[in-house]
């Protein structure tokens, strides 16, 4: 989807999805009215060529994005190549200091 409103430089990569999981997005952004691109992405040689695509979403419409990728995918963690995520990934708290018995 393009808008005539939303410059190039306002897109930022939110991943690389695999095609079932990019077109529920797709089909979210779309009747939220959130502009986005995709691309396709070469697969890896094999032996695990998949296709991936990646979308990029307007960057000014962020709460909304995220919000639409909690409800479709929940809590699971977000696509480390994403650029959208960067900083907005909950902390995790540090884990029990672990002390020997004698």
């Amino acid at each position: 989807m393009k808008s005539n409103e939303t410059e190039r430089n306002d897109f930022m990569l939110l991943g690389s999805y695999p095609p079932t999981e990019a077109a529920m997005l797709l089909e979210r952004f779309h009747q939220a009215g959130v502009a986005f691109r995709t691309q396709p992405r070469t697969p890896p040689p094999e032996p695990l060529s998949t296709v991936l695509i990646d979308i990029s979403v307007d960057s000014t419409r962020a709460g909304e994005v995220a919000q639409i990728h909690r409800d479709l995918f929940g809590d699971r963690l977000p696509n480390n190549a994403s650029s959208f995520f960067r900083g907005r990934a909950p902390r995790t708290p540090n884990p029990p200091e672990i002390r020997p018995t004698i």
